[in-house]
Parts: C-alpha cells; sequence; structure tokens
C-alpha cells in the first residue's frame, strides 16, 4: 500500500474553479481507475507468486524490492528517523508485515475480489468509529450482511480465506491510525520507504528460518519485482497525483471500486469466477465502504485515509 493522509477543503466556487473542479475530478476518476487495475493485477500476479514460492517467499519479494525501488528512487528517504519517531515507524512496519501476511494467506485460499472487498472493512471501521448516527450505523450492517453471506453454509469462500481477510482488514485499520501519527510527524514517502525497510529486516530472517525456496524460481522472482512495481512503486505516484484533485472523501468513495476491478483482474488473469452469493456480498461492503467514506465527511469527521496500496 501506499502511504499518504491529507485533509483538503473545498474551494469557493466561481465558474472558473468549478470548472477546474471537474476536470480535476475527471482526472482523479481516471486515476483511482488507473491505481486500481495496477493494485489489482499486482494482487493477482501475486497469486502466481504464492502458488511457486509460498506465501513468506511472496511477501519478502514484493516489501524488499518494492523497499528497493523506493530508496534507489530517493535515497534520502531511507535515513533513520528521529529517535522519538522511531518506535512508531517500527509499529507501522510491523502492522504493515502482519496486514501483507494475512492478505497473501487470504488470496491463496479465497478469490482476490472477495479478499479485497473484506479488507475493506478496515478503513470502513475507522471511518464511522465512535459514530452515533443511525446512518453510520446502517453502513455497519450492510457490511456485516456482506460479511454473513460469505460465511454461509452455502458460500465457496473458504473459513481460512475468510479469517485472514478478517485479520488483514483489522491490520488495515490499525495501520490507518498508526500511519496518520507517522505522517503527521514525517514526510510520507520517507514513512513508506522506512517501513518496507523495517519490514523487509524482520522478514529476512523468517525466510532464512523457512528455507530459501526462490533460488533457482527466476520467473518467480521476476514476477515478484513486477507485483512491487505494480502494487507499491507506480501507485504510489499516481495515487498522489489522484488525491491532491479531490477530497479525501471523494476519493475514498471512488477508490471503493477497488474491489470490482480485483475481481474483474483475478477473472483476467487467474480465471477466478464469482457466483451471485459473492458478487452480491462484495457489492454490499463496496456500498458500505463508499457510504461510510462519504458520511464521515459530511458528519465533520477527519475523512481521511491510509491508502491500501502497501499492503493490498
Amino acid at each position: 500500500m501506499t502511504l499518504y493522509l491529507r485533509t483538503m477543503k473545498e474551494p469557493s466556487a466561481t465558474p472558473r474553479k468549478t470548472a477546474t473542479s471537474r476536470r480535476s475530478t475527471a482526472t482523479a476518476v481516471m486515476l483511482v481507475v488507473a491505481v486500481g487495475v495496477l493494485m489489482q493485477s499486482g494482487s493477482a500476479v501475486a497469486v502466481l507468486v504464492i502458488g511457486s514460492v509460498g506465501v513468506v517467499q511472496a511477501v519478502w519479494l514484493r516489501t524488499v524490492f518494492a523497499a528497493v525501488l523506493l530508496a534507489a528512487f530517493r535515497p534520502r528517504s531511507a535515513r533513520l528517523p528521529a529517535a522519538g519517531n522511531r518506535l512508531l515507524v517500527a509499529g507501522l512496519a510491523a502492522t504493515l508485515m502482519a496486514m501483507n501476511f494475512s492478505f497473501y494467506v487470504a488470496i491463496s485460499h479465497a478469490p482476490v475480489g472477495i479478499v479485497v472487498a473484506i479488507e475493506f472493512l478496515g478503513p470502513l471501521t475507522v471511518a464511522v468509529m465512535g459514530t452515533r448516527r443511525l446512518l453510520d450505523v446502517a453502513w455497519i450492517v450492510l457490511a456485516a450482511a456482506g460479511v454473513a453471506l460469505l460465511a454461509g453454509p452455502a458460500s465457496s469462500v473458504s473459513v481460512l480465506g475468510l479469517v485472514f481477510a478478517l485479520i488483514a482488514a483489522a491490520c488495515w485499520a490499525t495501520f490507518i491510525l498508526v500511519a496518520k501519527a507517522c505522517v503527521s510527524r514525517m514526510e510520507p514517502l520517507n514513512v513508506t520507504t522506512l517501513i518496507l525497510i523495517g519490514s523487509s529486516v524482520v522478514l529476512t530472517p523468517v525466510l532464512l528460518a523457512r528455507g530459501v525456496r526462490i533460488l533457482g524460481h527466476g520467473h518467480a522472482i521476476l514476477l515478484g519485482l513486477l507485483v512491487a512495481i505494480l502494487s507499491s512503486a507506480l501507485p504510489y505516484f499516481l495515487e498522489l497525483a489522484a488525491i491532491q484533485r479531490v477530497q479525501t472523501s471523494t476519493y475514498g468513495v471512488l477508490l471503493s471500486i477497488e474491489p470490482a476491478i480485483a475481481a474483474f483482474m483475478g477473472f483476467v488473469i487467474l480465471s477466478q469466477r464469482l457466483g451471485i452469493r459473492e458478487i452480491g456480498a462484495m457489492v454490499a461492503i463496496m456500498l458500505a465502504a463508499a457510504g461510510a467514506s462519504w458520511s464521515s465527511a459530511s458528519g465533520g469527521r477527519d475523512g481521511q485515509r491510509a491508502a491500501p496500496e502497501l499492503g493490498a
């Protein structure tokens, strides 16, 4: 996931500014779609990497390559943070690692589109946290109904896939809260690079302990590099460009189309098909995520977002 948190104000309504705002929104929509296609293509390709070398090796490849790419792009972003920020960055790195691991386990046991939809429960929970409004309760109920459909006996989604998708959602919620504190003290690119490096350092001993399976798997290594580019490097810059053009609440609504994009890329790359039940559940969660993001701004709460592209 990329990492970007920002609060934006509406410009005053003049004809020229209105026209500029419309163009910016149209550009943002195209950028969000591009981010979604890149991200979810990366998620689908990651399933192929997992099939070749396993979850730990796949997470390690994606994390290390992404860290190297960002550090090479801007070397000073890899500098150690101030002493007072190191514990916070370490906590965010641990959250990122847990989020990536649980997401990769989930997509190895369930369709990518379904896992991405369930993971959106994380930001949805943050958006409605502490609410007392009936409308926000309705979003929670709608999302819960979607999960209930997936957890029912007639669902084709495995229990393991569902459980780890829910864990990934919880990690994403935690990631947003900790990331907000991090980027209020440090530059977003600096935070992103450091947590990727930190996750790589922690994952390396785990990889060595489990046995290095990537040796002799040149195809998997190349796919891992592709995943890092699709899921971290390119989306980071496109997302920055998109979120600068619209309010974060609007951006959150636009982003809720990602589960649908994930389902499409899962079908194109992995031939994953979804039944009516799974599609209905996914749509319910998407609507809940979009509604919660929009109403969080209209209710006066801080509709800020830490984007999914580093972890999901």
